[in-house]
């Protein structure tokens, strides 16, 4: 499971909205990529100083990171303060377990048109063992960036695009057509909303770096669940991070799991005995990669669509200005993971 650091906190409403866009507002594309599939994660391909690399698109961590490994054979630049040097652990690790790296500056760090310059970047050791597809990935796009825009993750389209609204107030919001609206709380690089698990209120992590979701065994003791009302131990979670940490992975049937209007019936959910800050549950892949979701971080405010063809901008779109192009290397590897052309909708 992913294993960013996570901060949490949150209040609930749900409304399903479907206004009109208003005159004055408008949406500035600044940045539109493919969604490359790695295994269970979704990436897209980021230009670092000369070579494009895959980087994990991942709403659970509280800042960006590159890949130890990486950062050697690229033979990035060190950042010479330690100023933005930041431990990086993951699930059931403590700080005092993670390795700790000077942070770098890549001369361009690129997403797309939207390209940073001499950015200090962190730097963490990271590695999802064997031979998974996962393992071509360099490191992790966090809320650092994220949280700077209004980001559509279309997961159905294979899309990610990164917006600034301008002129829109409170009532902004972004599509036409069927969808729901829930405000999140946004405190210290972590997106959290509510979800009712069997109708108990639980406050949940959405984590776009999470193949999969999960339930603090915690909660289930609150709840009165016993260890008899769980599976045995159907699998492990690991932690790619600081040479990786293994917790064990129970089961339960939840009736119902209720996010805003909508109902999941018979979901059968992970059970972990971690210690989660502020929060007793986790809402990943599983969940979120068959839907379209736009994250207003600006707003404070998550739009959800079961359907990726279901909604259309509400709004007038500014193309984002054509950034120069670099020279980059693709390995063969990067290029069979590349989803076809005719998965990505036209801009």
């Amino acid at each position: 499971m992913n294993p960013s650091l996570r901060a949490f906190g949150c209040c609930l409403a749900w409304l399903a909205l479907a206004a009109p866009a208003a005159a004055a507002c408008g949406l500035t594309r600044v940045a539109q990529m493919p969604l490359v599939q790695l295994g269970a994660h979704f990436a897209v391909m980021v230009g670092i100083d000369d070579v494009l690399r895959p980087m994990i698109v991942d709403t659970g961590a509280p800042f960006t990171v590159l890949r130890a490994s990486f950062v050697d054979s690229a033979r990035l630049t060190p950042d010479p303060s330690y100023e933005n040097v930041r431990p990086t652990f993951g699930l059931g690790q403590t700080q005092s377990q993670a390795d700790v790296h000077p942070n770098v500056m890549p001369a361009r760090l690129a997403l797309g048109d939207l390209v940073f310059h001499d950015r200090s970047t962190g730097v963490a050791t990271m590695d999802f063992g064997g031979a998974l597809p996962e393992n071509d990935f360099v490191g992790l796009i966090g809320d650092d960036i994220l949280g700077r825009y209004d980001v559509e993750f279309d997961f159905p389209g294979r899309m990610l695009t990164f917006y600034r609204a301008d002129g829109c107030y409170e009532t902004f919001v972004p599509w036409t057509g069927p969808y729901a609206a829930i405000p999140f709380d946004h405190k210290r690089g972590a997106i959290v909303i509510d979800v009712l698990f069997d109708g108990e209120r639980t406050r949940t992590l959405l984590d776009t770096g999470n193949n999969g979701s999960f339930v603090l065994r915690r909660s289930m003791a609150l709840w009165g669940v016993s260890d008899a009302g769980l599976s045995v131990t159907k699998a492990r979670s690991t932690s790619p991070l600081n040479g990786g940490t293994s917790t064990p992975i129970s089961m339960f049937m939840f009736q119902t799991m209720t996010i805003g209007d909508e109902t999941v019936r018979a979901k059968p959910m992970a059970i972990v005995d971690l210690d989660v800050p502020l929060a007793s549950a986790n809402l990943g892949l599983d969940y979120l990669g068959s839907r379209r979701i736009w994250l207003s971080y600006p707003n404070g405010w998550i739009f959800i669509a079961d359907k990726g063809g279901t909604t259309s901008l509400a709004y007038p779109v500014t193309p984002a200005p054509t950034a120069p192009a670099a020279p980059a290397q693709r390995s063969a590897a990067i290029e069979a993971a590349k989803p076809p052309q005719d998965d990505a909708p036209a801009p």
